[in-house]
């Protein structure tokens, strides 16, 4: 997911709204990013760009619903296929201007032991109660810390 996914690091976690999928966010869903659940753990990516780890997820296409937009992110930037998807909530951060994003939550059968793609460099898998890989982004951090 990380932070607003179009922002660079400087945006930080503000808020989660308990708001029904399909219920309009204060400003729109800008993005979606995908809670994927495996065997061993939550897949997590390294984004090449700002070089934090975080959850699959990315800007929401014109035409395309935040679903949508989850599912085609986790397997873009994972290599995976997500299954029942299942809306969370919404997540607001900030870099300067409000942004907000839908947050769904799958089950994965399988994960690649090694993936990498233009945007990602690595997979590593999360469980609570273990350290996360460093750096993990901020927003990441506070997904994984409600719904992790």
């Amino acid at each position: 997911m990380s932070d607003a996914k179009s922002a660079p690091n400087r945006a930080r976690f503000v808020a989660f709204h308990d708001l029904a999928e399909g219920q309009p966010a204060p400003a729109g869903l800008r993005f979606a990013i995908v809670i994927a659940r495996a065997t061993g753990g939550v897949v997590l990516v390294l984004n090449r760009w700002r070089q934090v780890w975080e959850l699959p997820g990315g800007l929401i296409d014109p035409g395309e619903s935040p679903r949508d937009t989850a599912l085609r992110e986790l397997s873009e930037e994972a290599g995976c296929q997500g299954v029942a998807p299942a809306w969370r909530g919404v997540i607001e951060v900030n870099d300067g201007r409000a942004h907000f994003g839908a947050v769904y939550e799958c089950t994965v059968a399988q994960v690649p032991a090694n993936f990498q793609s233009d945007e990602t460099g690595g997979i590593a898998l999360w469980q609570r109660g273990r350290s996360a890989p460093h750096p993990l982004g901020n927003s990441d951090a506070a997904v994984l810390n409600r719904w992790g």
